[in-house]
């Protein structure tokens, strides 16, 4: 969208003219096209990387800034999609398991670039406020072991990780470790066996350990953080249990939405699905503590669902075939889990199979 790193430096991209393009409308008070994302995800009551650009940057003045780049405060580096796992909503795109696993060819862990984004990053590290570290899975890619080097000891880090790889002879973890301006996003939306077949290629026992480490630096070292979470059609009618979980680990959870696979979406579904949405919604609202975010996220599915008075067949065909898909395909032995783990879904689209 900005440029590509194969044929122009960082510092050319960062001053090329579709980012000066994009700070002019932002000074003319007008929306880019590419403001669409931050403003859709805000629009159904979710978080946005604008708003968490803008918290970080409270003090940014923009009548005084001009439409060159001058340096780094905020560090979101994505360096590849290396990632042990496959989950059902995830794909390819940001993946590397999902791509070994449809033989699609995976581009080399190491770009010439990196070095160069490194030492862009270097050249500025005073003026750096906080770092993201973001994957694939980014407690597996070694460039954020430089990284840490890099940035200053009482920069902010935050991290939004899978927590499912073992921790105690992680090098980026133990450098993580050493620090105490770190924030853990960790990424997960179910608990025990849907969980692991959500998350496929997680221990469920594992993550739990992997808890227990990082929350005792929250108790020790001055960290923080909590539960990264995708609102889907796997926790749509599990939300309670998912909140009871967080609740007994003193953790709270910030929602996204889903972003691709239209058919894990509990609002693109007909009367049946959306009247089990919004009960199990409903009671959650009626009887867990939540916060302003999860209200505001809840209230519109409810009201979403409030619509849907006619059953589409359609949808749930779109999701018979992709489960059937995931537990045929991509992970065969999960198949018939789905059935049994939401007995609720099994039900509408294999209503007369037993299981």
């Amino acid at each position: 969208m900005l440029g590509n790193l194969n044929s122009s430096s960082i510092e050319q991209i960062l001053n090329g003219d579709k980012l000066k393009e994009v700070r002019n409308a932002l000074k003319n008070g007008e929306y880019h096209e590419y403001c669409y994302g931050c403003m859709d995800r805000e629009r159904r009551g979710g978080d946005s990387e604008r708003s968490w650009h803008n918290r970080v940057n409270d003090d940014f003045d923009i009548d005084a800034a001009t439409l060159d780049y001058e340096y780094a405060t905020l560090i979101d580096v994505r360096w590849n999609k290396t990632c042990n796992l496959s989950c059902n909503y995830c794909g390819p795109a940001d993946s590397s398991k999902w791509s070994e696993i449809k033989k699609q060819p995976i581009p080399a862990e190491n770009r010439h670039y990196y070095t160069d984004v490194c030492d862009f990053i270097e050249k500025h590290y005073d003026k750096v406020k906080e770092v993201a570290l973001v994957g694939g899975e980014p407690l597996l890619l070694k460039e954020n072991e430089r990284l840490l080097d890099v940035i200053p000891k009482d920069c902010v880090v935050t991290i939004i990780t899978n927590l499912s790889n073992s921790l105690e002879d992680n090098r980026i973890f133990q450098k993580l470790s050493t620090r105490n301006k770190v924030g853990w996003s960790i990424s997960f939306d179910n608990i025990g066996d849907r969980f692991e077949y959500v998350r496929y290629g997680a221990k469920w026992e594992t993550m739990l350990h992997n808890l227990d480490l990082v929350q005792g630096l929250m108790k020790n070292n001055g960290h923080w953080g909590g539960i990264h979470a995708v609102y889907n059609l796997y926790n749509a009618t599990r939300l309670q249990e998912f909140k009871t979980f967080a609740a007994s680990r003193g953790l709270v959870i910030r929602w996204q939405n889903i972003g691709q696979w239209n058919e894990l979406d509990p609002r693109s579904h007909g009367k049946e699905i959306a009247s089990l949405v919004i009960q199990e919604t409903q009671h959650v609202l009626d009887n867990c503590e939540v916060d302003e975010q999860e209200k505001e996220l809840f209230e519109s599915v409810i009201a979403h669902c409030q619509t849907k008075t006619e059953s589409n067949n359609h949808t749930l065909e779109k999701l018979k075939t992709f489960v059937t898909d995931i537990e045929t395909k991509y992970h065969p032995d999960k198949a018939g889990e789905f059935a049994r783990l939401w007995p609720e879904f099994g039900d509408l689209l294999w209503p007369q199979k037993q299981y």
